[in-house]
């Protein structure tokens, strides 16, 4: 998906109420490939937002890992958001609508703010309750 570009690659644990699975997996790449040399330092985090995961689809269980592409931008906003690999129309669109919502300190190399593209997967998997 990256190309010859250097991959990086991060886990984040999200503490997800609603789904038993919490950590997005997140791979990410310069956007461009002749960006020339210096270490990259990774986008950071700083305000995450959990997809809605609606009962009713638990209970149904309907579940899978969501996978999108998106541009972390210099600025920290998240956009161009598209669902590469679906789990179910509805996963896919709380996860896309909580992507679009996380703000990042942006990637930096050589002293500057830079785009990257990222790789991100969601996990929804639904909390089994056990009667008493």
């Amino acid at each position: 998906m990256f190309g010859g570009r250097r991959l990086y690659s991060m886990t984040l644990n999200m503490p997800n109420l609603n789904s038993a699975g919490g950590s997005w997996v997140i791979r990410f790449a310069e956007l461009s490939s002749n960006a020339g040399a210096g270490e990259l330092i990774a986008p950071i985090a700083e305000h995450k937002v959990d997809p809605a995961y609606p009962l009713q689809l638990m209970r149904e269980n309907v579940s899978g890992t969501v996978t999108l592409r998106a541009i972390i931008r210099t600025d920290g906003t998240v956009g161009e958001i598209r669902v590469v690999n679906g789990a179910d129309q509805r996963l896919d669109h709380y996860a896309t609508e909580a992507l679009s919502r996380w703000h990042f300190r942006p990637a930096m190399k050589n002293g500057s703010t830079i785009d990257v593209e990222a790789i991100v997967m969601i996990p929804f998997k639904p909390i089994l309750r056990r009667p008493f």
